[in-house]
């Protein structure tokens, strides 16, 4: 028996998320029902994270258990030709019986990306913002967002699990029509980074200051808006 990993990227646009659901396109189902046809056994897979529908991967990490005798190369490329083309397996390699794909993680990196001007072909992968936003202002959020906090209120979690995550790194670049947020973290909760990024976005517009991430923490402001979900992108996970 091998545990296999595997490098993952999709566009999440047409897929009702990672997480496999019985009547909805996920990725985790798509991947799982190719593996089926390939290995002929029922397969679990194991991702690093639980991407929300609509959000994209460059590099999402899955591993499964496989006793099949096929070469790494022919996995991969099976896989592939028995998938549609939003989804993709960039590499495929052999870890430890005791690799766990979301557990043996150390940290996982977002980008969120926000198009400022109108651009069809840019609309699938950022958020189209049409007001003027205060860009230094936005950027003042930062360092109260970085460490460990209750981010209970920045997510959609229902509060019956650990709400309490670490944010190492963050940073936020701009040119004439581009914003890009930056956020690597130990573990995020389920719209986390959209809630973060909506956050900001209403620094910039005026609706917070960069001080009010406190009263958010403190549970005193509880209105967040979330921003929407294509913008959004997994990019690394480190192990």
């Amino acid at each position: 028996m091998q545990n296999l990993r595997i490098f993952i990227e999709y566009d999440g646009t047409d897929f009702y998320g990672w997480q496999y659901q019985p009547n909805a396109r996920t990725v985790q189902g798509e991947i799982e029902n190719a593996l089926e046809q390939l290995l002929n056994a029922k397969i679990r897979i194991i991702g690093a994270g639980r991407t929300d529908h609509g959000v994209h991967a460059i590099c999402q990490v899955a591993n499964f258990h496989t006793s099949s005798n096929l070469k790494l190369h022919q996995i991969k490329k099976g896989i592939n030709s028995l998938t549609e083309d939003d989804v993709y397996i960039k590499d495929i390699d052999v870890v430890d019986n005791d690799f766990h794909s979301r557990y043996s993680a150390k940290t996982k990196i977002y980008h969120y990306y926000i198009v400022l001007e109108p651009s069809p072909l840019k609309l699938r992968y950022n958020w189209f913002v049409k007001h003027k936003l205060n860009v230094t202002k936005m950027k003042k959020v930062i360092p109260y967002i970085l460490g460990e906090h209750d981010f209970k209120l920045f997510s959609a979690n229902n509060g019956k699990d650990n709400t309490v995550c670490t944010i190492y790194n963050m940073n936020l670049t701009e040119d004439n029509s581009h914003i890009i947020i930056k956020i690597e973290g130990n573990r995020f909760l389920r719209k986390m980074v959209r809630g973060i990024v909506g956050f900001i976005h209403d620094v910039g517009r005026g609706r917070f200051s960069p001080g009010n991430v406190k009263e958010v923490f403190n549970s005193k402001i509880k209105d967040i808006y979330f921003a929407p979900s294509h913008g959004l992108c997994l990019v690394e996970v480190k192990y």
